[in-house]
């Protein structure tokens, strides 16, 4: 069955990881020969060459069978990626799927769905980092807000034709709190595993010391911080590689880094790389020693999050030690794909690392089964399951 899917949110051609989820999932699912329509804010319609430029910032051309449209920002935007959806959707010759990732936009599509259309519509909700964003709230202490957003999102969730959870901790949730959902899948976010061809150890840095590295974003509900706490309790021969951010923002990226690593006694040993483009990040993994994922103690990372890098970092060939959450448990072991350690303990950190110094062979072990693991997180197979789904709601 073929769709028009129509992808209800405003992306930002910035690099962000976000967008660059999007674009290579629904670049996955044309090959199902699927309409697919995304919608982008700037201030003024992109022209052929500027959208292929703004794509180029996460590795990608401009895929065959993908349209994008422009809502001018600006006062009502809201409004107009409403007008647009709508107009898509009535000019729809196929069935069409309103796909959403926040609660915000699923109210949106509800409403749009209304409207009399000539062809059949389903609304699917993704559930990404704020899935149950009444949670967040109460973790913050806004009560009343939160209680007016568990209303709406038992509504929304109700209400829709799909849920696609992107981690099993967020489907317990969901049969905890809001057990009279629709139908629902699992489906973790992917990994171009074309773009990590490097074998495991041939990038290796060959300067002596022991290369830690994280590829990120520097959210404070990611914890960052105590990937440079750990240095204090490591020799010196181990440094920290830090990449990411956001594109604009390295300067300020850089002073925050360099405050942590003063005040811990570690600035030497703690280096920023900057915002790295997507087609870089293969290589600045494939050269680490050990890859980090710090996550911190809210409800972003116990429950919500699946973190792309998780799947980056396994298609590296390069061992991984990873926060242990309910998140991250849902999809790897200890010992078997990673090493998992305390998210608020820095020397815990320190002793996993120390441990993969002083045995090579299990280094080797943990990360040759996760390249193995992490061939199921493919966006091709990603897509497939995905359109699964999309038939089993339309049936």
């Amino acid at each position: 069955m073929k769709f028009r899917i129509i992808y209800l949110h405003r992306l930002e051609f910035t690099g962000s990881s976000q967008t660059l989820q999007v674009l290579r999932d629904y670049a996955s699912l044309l090959r199902y020969g699927h309409e697919v329509h995304l919608f982008y804010r700037a201030a003024q319609v992109l022209s052929a060459a500027e959208l292929e430029t703004a794509l180029s910032k996460h590795g990608m051309s401009p895929p065959a069978g993908m349209r994008f449209h422009c809502i001018i920002e600006g006062f009502a935007g809201k409004r107009r990626l409403a007008q647009a959806a709508d107009a898509l959707m009535g000019a729809s010759d196929v069935p069409v799927v309103l796909v959403t990732r926040t609660m915000d936009h699923a109210r949106l599509a509800l409403a749009l769905r209304l409207r009399t259309q000539p062809r059949p519509v389903r609304v699917i909700i993704e559930l990404h980092e704020g899935a149950f964003p009444h949670m967040v709230y109460r973790e913050r202490d806004r009560r009343a807000r939160a209680w007016f957003s568990r209303r709406g999102e038992r509504y929304v969730l109700r209400q829709v034709d799909g849920i696609v959870a992107t981690v099993g901790s967020q489907v317990t949730l969901l049969d905890e709190i809001f057990p009279e959902h629709a139908r629902v899948t699992v489906l973790p976010n992917g990994v171009d595993l074309p773009a990590f061809t490097t074998e495991s150890g041939a990038g290796r840095t060959a300067d002596g010391r022991f290369h830690l590295r994280y590829a990120g974003q520097f959210l404070a509900w990611k914890n960052t911080d105590i990937l440079i706490e750990a240095l204090k309790y490591l020799p010196a021969p181990v440094v920290l590689d830090l990449a990411g951010g956001k594109p604009g923002a390295e300067a300020q990226a850089r002073e925050a880094i360099e405050v942590v690593a003063r005040r811990h006694g570690v600035e030497p040993r703690v280096h920023y790389a900057g915002f790295l483009s997507p087609k870089d990040v293969p290589a600045f993994l494939a050269q680490a020693d050990a890859l980090l994922l710090p996550l911190g103690n809210n409800v972003q990372s116990r429950y919500f999050t699946s973190p792309m890098k998780l799947f980056e970092y396994a298609a590296s060939g390069v061992p991984m030690i990873v926060a242990r959450q309910p998140t991250t448990l849902s999809l790897v072991r200890d010992g078997e794909q990673a090493l998992l350690v305390s998210p608020d303990s820095a020397p815990e950190l320190a002793g996993a690392v120390q441990r993969l110094m002083a045995a090579p062979e299990l280094a080797a072990a943990l990360a040759a089964r996760a390249r193995e693991w992490v061939r199921r997180y493919s966006y091709e197979e990603r897509a497939r399951r995905y359109q699964e789904f999309l038939e089993q709601v339309f049936s």
